[in-house]
């Protein structure tokens, strides 16, 4: 199986409070799965940063995972099918929790100017490009002053809940390709190389909130709490 990768955007909404919504995310909803789960290799969170205020979502989190049959591995589905009663009451009056999990097609590579989403160095913003066609050179941003790292991932499986989510099938579509830029600073998101990729349908820009410990790197106990 190919290394897998959870992307997930988030938009508290009217009826759920921001201080609840990081409350949640940070001491609840991420260490249920890095504190417990080793095919978990990597979790950050982004907020966004393109804009004044920001588009929604406003929020993102990414994380690296051993390879795509953790998706469907008890160990990881159990968390979703029995959540706690105060994850479930959240995750129903948020405007979106948008869930989409990606097969890992091309990666140019580690850097040593950024741990990407471990702990140490994060890679502080990322551009997301979301397209229905993969580019087919995964170096062609190495030459971008600030450029860290590029992946390109393909869409395995969605979806997308929330008080403001329209039912239907065409609220569900998504493009089947991701590319993720890793950047060192929101000036390099701006360069015409990302502006003139070919076929991209949304593009996104998030600085970095919190990269987090994980049992897979070593630095938290394996099942304990935040």
């Amino acid at each position: 199986m190919p290394p897998g990768f959870l992307l997930v955007t988030a938009d508290p909404g009217p009826l759920v409070p921001l201080a609840e919504f990081q409350d949640w995310y940070n001491n609840e909803h991420v260490p249920l799965r890095l504190n417990h789960l080793p095919s978990f290799l990597t979790g950050a969170r982004f907020r966004a940063a393109d804009g004044v205020p920001a588009p929604a979502p406003a929020w993102l989190a990414v994380y690296d995972i051993e390879d795509t049959a953790t998706f469907a591995h008890e160990s990881y589905t159990r968390l979703r099918a029995n959540r706690s009663p105060r994850e479930a009451a959240l995750v129903k009056n948020l405007a979106l929790l948008d869930r989409r999990t990606y097969a890992l097609l091309a990666d140019s590579g580690e850097s040593d100017k950024a741990t990407s989403y471990k702990v140490g160095r994060p890679t502080p913003v990322v551009l997301t490009q979301w397209m229905d066609e993969a580019p087919k050179d995964v170096g062609a941003w190495r030459g971008v002053q600030g450029w860290v790292r590029t992946r390109i991932y393909e869409c395995i499986d969605n979806l997308k809940s929330g008080t403001g989510v329209e039912s239907g099938p065409e609220a569900q579509r998504v493009p089947k390709y991701l590319a993720v830029h890793e950047l060192l600073d929101l000036r390099a998101a701006e360069e015409e190389a990302f502006a003139n990729a070919k076929g991209v349908e949304e593009s996104r820009v998030w600085a970095l909130y919190r990269a987090y410990p994980c049992v897979a790197q070593g630095n938290v106990e394996e099942g304990s709490v935040a």
